[in-house]
Parts: C-alpha cells; sequence; structure tokens
C-alpha cells in the first residue's frame, strides 16, 4: 500500500554503514536515492522512471519523494493510489499549463513529463543533509518546456521532529511564455500524497482543526498539518508543510487539505503566474515531519522559529 519499491530494494540499502544517531548518509540502488539518518530512513527520491505496481494504474514518473518516513521509520506516503494513480509522495506539479501552444498537464501527466537531467551538489555535514537535482519538463513531441531545480536541506530529527527545506527554480526554457495555473482554487504547487490507510486523520492550520475538504483557509494560513496513525495501536505521526515569506502571495490562502489522504500548498491556485522565456520561478518550503499530531509537536511554534529564522 505504501510504496512500489520492492522490499528487496530497500533491503539492500540498509546494507550502507551508517554511524550513530544524528548522522546522515546517501544510497544510490536502481534509480532511486536514499537517505538515512543513524541508520534509519529518512526519504527516498526516485531519479529514474517508477513504474505502477502489477496491481494498480498509473504512468511512470519520476522526479519525486517516496516513501518519505516518519521519526520512527514508518512511510508517511503512497503512491499510484487507487483513487488518484497520478498522486506520488512529494511533488511540485500543475495541472494547467500553457507552452508552445499546447496545454498540458504535469499533475496528471498529460503532454509533458519531467526527465532527469542531472545531480547537483550531495553532501552531508554539520548534522544535516543536502542534495539537488534537475530535470527538464518535455513535451510529448520532444521539445523541452521547463527546466526545475530541486534543492532538499534535511536537518536532524530533535527528538521531536526533523525539518526538511525545499527550494524549487523553475526555468521557461522556451521562446515564448509560459503559464502556470492551477485546476480550481485547490490544485498546484506543492503537494504530499499521504498513505490513505492510516487512520485517525487529523488536519490542522492556524486557524485550527479542519473537518472535511478544504480548498482555501480564510484568513490565510501559512502551514497546514496532516497527521495520522501507522495503525490504530500507534500513536499520531505527521507533516507540516510551512510556507516561505518570499513565496509569491504569501501567505497563499490556498490548500489541497483532503482526510483521505493529500497535504498541498496550492499556488497560484484560479489565477495564473506567466514566466517570460528564461525567467525563473523560485519557492521555498519547509516539511516538519513529526511525532504526535500538530498540537502534540507544537507546529505553531515552530512554524514562528521558521518564520524567524527566513526573516533574519
Amino acid at each position: 500500500m505504501n510504496s512500489p519499491v520492492p522490499v528487496s530494494v530497500l533491503a539492500g540499502f540498509f546494507l550502507v554503514a551508517c554511524v550513530m544517531h544524528g548522522d546522515f548518509a546517501f544510497e544510490e540502488s536502481d534509480g532511486r536515492l536514499l537517505l538515512t539518518e543513524g541508520g534509519a530512513p529518512v526519504l527516498v527520491f526516485n531519479y529514474k522512471d517508477i513504474e505502477p505496481p502489477g496491481d494498480r494504474e498509473g504512468v511512470a514518473r519520476n522526479g519525486y519523494i517516496h516513501p518519505l518516513y516518519d521519526p520512527d521509520g514508518i512511510p508517511l506516503t503512497d503512491d499510484f493510489p487507487p483513487d488518484h494513480p497520478h498522486h506520488r509522495g512529494v511533488f511540485l506539479a500543475w495541472p494547467r499549463i500553457a507552452v508552445l501552444g499546447n496545454q498540458v498537464d504535469v499533475w496528471h501527466l498529460r503532454g509533458i513529463q519531467p526527465a532527469f537531467e542531472e545531480w547537483g551538489p550531495r553532501e552531508t555535514a554539520g548534522g544535516s543533509a543536502y542534495f539537488e537535482a534537475g530535470q527538464i519538463w518535455r513535451l510529448d513531441d520532444g521539445r523541452d518546456a521547463a527546466r526545475a531545480r530541486l534543492r532538499y536541506t534535511v536537518h536532524a530529527f530533535d527528538g521531536i521532529g526533523r525539518a526538511i527545506d525545499i527550494h524549487a527554480t523553475v526555468t521557461n526554457l522556451t521562446e515564448e511564455p509560459l503559464t502556470l495555473r492551477g485546476s480550481g482554487a485547490a490544485y498546484g504547487g506543492l503537494n504530499i500524497r499521504m498513505d490513505g490507510e492510516r487512520p485517525d486523520v487529523v488536519i490542522t492550520t492556524a486557524e485550527g482543526i479542519l473537518e472535511g475538504n478544504s480548498n482555501e483557509i480564510d484568513p490565510p494560513s501559512p502551514w497546514a498539518d496532516h497527521s495520522s496513525r501507522p495503525a490504530d495501536d500507534r500513536p499520531h505521526s505527521g507533516v507540516a508543510i510551512f510556507q516561505h515569506p518570499d513565496n509569491p502571495d504569501f501567505p497563499a490562502r490556498n490548500w489541497t487539505l483532503r482526510p483521505y489522504g493529500f497535504l498541498g500548498a496550492a499556488w497560484p491556485g484560479e489565477n495564473s503566474h506567466e514566466l517570460a522565456p528564461d525567467e525563473s520561478l523560485d519557492l521555498r518550503y519547509r516539511l516538519f515531519i513529526h511525532n504526535g499530531t500538530a498540537d502534540d509537536a507544537n507546529v505553531p511554534e515552530r512554524f514562528e522559529a521558521y518564520l524567524r529564522e527566513a526573516t533574519e
């Protein structure tokens, strides 16, 4: 249910010699980059195409994180979920892209596909890990539409949670304008498909606990959290998305919040964002992966600390 990554592959990853807790290590295998901390899994970045497993439908995809693990090493995310086969772990995507006379969709992977281009720097030092990956968003006719540069800084687990800073840069590679837009208010941007089989979901924003689906928070909330239990007899764990104050329209009011298992910072929502030729868009977020619910993990205080850090 959680991952199409074969158990044998992950088992091979854990043969890597990792030292005491707090130390990070990378290992590559079969188009996947595993990051561990103190020998425990933190995340897997899939940089080559992942095909749907035998019992699921979907289109091959790459350039995303799955699984993302909670502090106890239990997967939080899903891939190729039966209800929405295009959902995939932690991913950056928009369902409406106008480019070179085409209307394409990197959300559902229609008419355009991310293709791994190259690795950037990768290091583990000072209690954190950093890696960078480049990908080309290529139209089905073979033309390159955009380049996405994905940068991840992973901080050490502090006893309650672990922060992952994401800096994404999308650059228009064409000689014409490229337009990004959501589908309705709640789709497009940074997205996390949670494991929908985890029970007792609690969705929290700066305005409190939400019931049911939500596409918009009013007044706008700069963060949102999705927590659940790995099983009925286990305590909650979850992940929050923090918006960076330098992001356009901060704090953006549109969110994709779904109890079935989705957490997304939706931007630009129903509006459009146009990139001129060679123009880039920078988006920054922090993921805070934690034990307990948002209240247990003091997520509001963690966001305030992130805000202070980001504005120093």
